[in-house]
């Protein structure tokens, strides 16, 4: 009597948890596509609007969305041109008041403002080596990012949300459905793998065939773990004084336990990249791992997803 109990309890818990998960995955795809549909607007009023200045008429501290618990953000109104405007303004540094004169990007078209930014939300330590944790998504805007970001959890939302369906009307489609779409992401992933692989040595070339060499100083040196398995998985840094600006750069196992603070190092810059490697440095096999890795577990499954839909039909 327990048993049975207990298996309708399980499966109580595993639905409510299935649901949770989906609904938390969705609000997530939600904020992304806020995210990406106003970096997209600032986008657009940066690049084809016009900076204005404008004095403050009044300044609410007041929070407005739930995001402004997390940020020091303030409701500022203004005038322009007969008309009051408000707008959501961060403040990164100092107090707004009224009376203060301001710089807006305003777009005539749109009839909007949006506050200039300093950085992008997304940053990239330009002091590090690209070659360092590589990935061509470091060289997307933070439009493209935020996009990718909700298309991902977008498909996991909906991959969840047909195993919740499916449990509650026992229709076989949806299931289908939800390993369609998985299978889907899956060859994204792989697409984006091996892609990012293929840049990773085509960047390494053209750094070392693109540069010349110079001596730098170190200052340290480190090792990140890929794995703690093997010494085969990790991979080394150094950070390097080049014109009394420091930079951390890829180097090679021999130079990571040979080299000491204060030590020359040879090293190949390239200044049309503005990065630098050691002369001894040699590719790694990390994104090639996970790109070989990533074709294993889209044809295992693909080949799951087949048998299933063969016996399916075949059956009278």
């Amino acid at each position: 009597m327990l048993k049975p109990f207990a298996q309708r309890l399980g499966t109580a818990v595993g639905f409510i948890g299935q649901l949770v998960m989906t609904i938390l995955v969705g609000w997530l795809a939600w904020f992304c596509y806020g995210q990406y549909t106003e970096e997209h607007r600032y986008g657009q009023i940066s690049t084809e609007g016009q900076r204005l200045t404008v004095r403050i008429d009044q300044v609410d501290r007041n929070s407005q969305r739930w995001m402004d618990q997390l940020t020091n953000a303030a409701y500022i109104t203004f005038t322009h041109g007969h008309k009051p405007y408000q707008l959501r303004y961060k403040q990164d540094s100092g107090w707004l008041s009224s009376g203060d004169r301001i710089e807006l990007f305003y777009h005539a078209g749109l009839d909007e403002f949006r506050q200039p930014r300093s950085h992008a939300f997304f940053r990239n330590n330009p002091n590090h080596s690209r070659l360092i944790g590589f990935t061509i998504v470091n060289q997307w805007n933070d439009e493209r990012k935020w996009l990718m970001a909700t298309l991902l959890l977008g498909c996991i939302c909906v991959m969840l949300a047909c195993a919740v369906l499916a449990t509650l009307t026992g229709m076989r489609a949806l299931r289908s459905l939800g390993s369609f779409v998985f299978i889907g992401m899956l060859l994204t992933g792989v697409t984006y793998f091996t892609y990012n692989t293929y840049r990773y040595y085509q960047y390494h070339n053209e750094l070392q065939q693109g540069g010349h060499e110079e001596t730098v100083q170190v200052l340290t040196t480190s090792r990140r773990a890929v794995s703690k398995r093997s010494s085969w998985f990790y991979t080394y840094e150094a950070t390097v004084v080049q014109e009394k600006q420091e930079r951390l750069i890829p180097i090679d196992e021999a130079e990571y336990h040979k080299l000491k603070p204060g030590d020359p190092l040879q090293v190949f810059y390239n200044p049309k990249l503005n990065d630098m490697m050691s002369v001894n440095h040699t590719p790694d096999n990390t994104n090639l791992i996970a790109t070989l890795f990533a074709w294993v577990l889209l044809i295992f499954f693909s080949w799951q997803q087949w048998n299933k839909w063969r016996k399916g039909t075949a059956r009278p």
